[in-house]
């Protein structure tokens, strides 16, 4: 059972697509307004209790499509599908930049209408067995300290915000994330467990895990090519079915591949951040990455350009890297080689062994962003409105 929300500029057209819903299999709840895109404001909170939101709107502009993404932003669980008879490649670009999934034109094949209610109702089948939220990150080139804030990040969460966490290392070259947080041995890595699948239980897979934090639980990577070819996305769908009702979240470092496996991760993940330096090659890298996830079906919303090692003075300006990345950098963690140094070298989060250095706090800032506090109050009149529900994030904003 689907919740669907139809906002419609015309009753007429309204009452075509209630037909064509009351005709399909798909088993759905309807609730019909009348407004255009631009007025999405007015209807928060029925959109925070939908799983569709289908915007029918005849005269729709470029420019209201920033009302659907702010929408789409600030509930992440929702699907946005769009009916216009105004549809041009230009703004079927666009609405796949504000997030929308599902773009039809009027007058709507009935074919297709219901094969995407047949897609909504998969995902939200999908959704109903996920607890953990899953958080990726991501990098086009190496050396620009994904895996050092993936780290502090799921760390953060454990020690600073109460959050049971698991850690999954999948990057398939050397795997050093755990280095970064233990000085133990990792009693097994995630090709050692999934060489074992089918004996996969909850005493195996405690047994696999190093616990680093009362909260926070790790599994180290392959740590060699080799035996990282052979993990499949089954291997991991069968593993976070297991596991994913037991943590608040699950954070995944997938360095730089983008394969079956990761794009598997990538999937499930609500946000996948993207950790990028202020170099020419590491731009030119960050944003094949970017186009990649785009080509993929990620909706712009779901991507968050992290600028590690951030300097002002830098020749790069954040102007320039946002015209490089066709994206504005969410977040900016500044440049501290000591804080860094010693927790690589101390085997210790960064809370631990620096914790008040600039680096540190910029890494717990950027936890909550991605797992805000529930808001008191807030200034913008759509975030009053789209007030974050259980287990939603919001946009991250950059930190000066």
């Amino acid at each position: 059972m689907i919740d669907i929300l139809l906002l419609s500029s015309s009753d007429e057209r309204a009452t075509a697509i209630g037909t064509m819903l009351a005709n399909s299999s798909i088993g759905h709840s309807l609730r019909i307004e009348a407004g255009s895109a631009k007025q999405l404001a007015r209807f928060s909170a029925q959109i925070k209790k939908a799983d569709l939101l289908i915007v029918e709107d005849a005269e729709l502009a470029v420019a209201d499509l920033a009302a659907i993404e702010e929408a789409i932003v600030h509930t992440p669980l929702l699907t946005c599908m769009l009916v216009t008879a105004a549809l041009s490649t230009d703004m079927l670009m666009a609405a796949m930049r504000a997030g929308v999934r599902h773009v039809l034109s009027w007058p709507i094949d009935v074919h297709e209408f219901t094969r995407e209610l047949a897609h909504v109702a998969s995902k939200k089948s999908a959704n109903a067995r996920r607890a953990g939220r899953v958080i990726s990150f991501a990098a086009g080139k190496g050396g620009c300290g994904t895996t050092l804030i993936a780290t502090n990040v799921a760390y953060t969460l454990a020690a600073e915000r109460d959050k049971r966490v698991l850690f999954i290392d999948l990057t398939q070259h050397f795997a050093d994330a755990s280095l970064l947080l233990s000085e133990k041995t990792p009693p097994a890595t995630l090709s050692d467990l999934c060489a074992q699948i089918d004996r996969l239980d909850t005493s195996l897979f405690e047994a696999c895990v190093t616990r680093v934090h009362p909260n926070l639980d790790v599994l180290a990577g392959a740590g060699d090519p080799v035996k990282a070819a052979d993990l499949r996305a089954s291997h991991l769908q069968r593993l976070l079915t297991l596991v994913r009702d037991q943590y608040d979240a699950v954070v995944f470092d997938i360095g730089q591949n983008v394969n079956p496996l990761s794009i598997h991760v990538l999937d499930q993940s609500e946000a996948i951040c993207v950790v990028a330096q202020q170099t020419i090659p590491h731009l030119h890298t960050t944003r094949r990455l970017l186009d990649m996830l785009t080509e993929l079906g990620y909706p712009a919303s779901r991507a968050r350009v992290l600028v590690n090692q951030y300097d002002k003075r830098a020749q790069i300006g954040l102007d320039a890297v946002e015209q490089a990345l066709g994206a504005k950098p969410s977040h900016l963690l500044p440049t501290d080689e000591k804080s860094a140094r010693q927790s690589a070298n101390q085997g210790m989060p960064l809370l631990a062994v620096a914790k008040s250095g600039a680096l540190t706090k910029n890494v717990v800032a950027l936890t909550e962003l991605l797992w805000p506090y529930p808001e008191v109050a807030s200034k913008g009149a759509f975030s009053r409105l789209f007030a974050s529900r259980a287990r939603s994030d919001s946009q991250l904003k950059p930190i000066h």
